[in-house]
């Protein structure tokens, strides 16, 4: 499934678009299109985070999130998951979703 948003602001517009394969539930299972079980995977990750003795550390028992981005078939390029932040965040090429 790909979704599409239209961006508008400061004069200007652009589409973002966000990919999910009905075919691909994971890391753990293969590319649907080659079988292939390496990928090109992005995250994003926070925290709740405070001050002990002087030192930022991150409170692991208070909250935590890991947030796929994007992640590819490094064998043959499908674009398997995709969040529509990515398009905001990366410059890519334009024959990518």
């Amino acid at each position: 499934m790909t979704r599409r948003l239209q961006v508008v602001g400061d004069d200007r517009s652009f589409t973002i678009t966000g990919v999910d394969s009905d075919e691909w539930e994971g890391m753990r299972d293969p590319c649907p299109t080659c079988g292939s079980r390496g990928f090109e995977h992005v995250s994003a990750r926070g925290g709740y985070y405070g001050v002990r003795d002087g030192t930022v550390v991150l409170r692991s028992d208070v909250w935590d999130a890991d947030r796929a981005i994007r992640t590819r078939c490094r064998a043959c390029g499908t674009v398997l998951h995709k969040h529509p932040a990515f398009d905001l965040l990366f410059d890519h090429g334009p024959d990518e979703p």
